[in-house]
C-alpha cells in the first residue's frame, strides 16, 4: 500500500530587483502599482518597497593610443 506524501505549509519570500528606470517622479507611483498588480496575479504580495538611485554610468575610458581621439 503506496502511502501518503507528507504535506507542510510554507511561505516564501523573495527579493526582486528591477532593471534601472529612468521615470518621472509623478510617475513612479504608477509603476509600483504595476508591479503589484502583476505580482498579486500570482499570488504574490508586496512586503515592502525601497527605492535606489544606481550609480551613474562612468564613460569608458580612452587612452592616447586610440585612433579615433582627436
Amino acid at each position: 500500500m503506496p502511502t501518503m506524501p507528507t504535506f507542510r505549509r510554507i511561505k516564501i519570500q523573495a527579493t526582486v530587483e528591477t532593471q534601472a528606470m529612468l521615470l518621472a517622479d509623478d510617475k513612479i507611483d504608477g509603476a509600483l502599482g504595476e508591479l503589484r498588480d502583476k505580482l498579486k496575479q500570482l499570488d504574490l504580495a508586496i512586503l515592502s518597497v525601497e527605492s535606489t538611485e544606481p550609480p551613474p554610468i562612468q564613460p569608458p575610458e580612452t587612452s592616447n593610443d586610440d585612433p579615433w581621439l582627436i
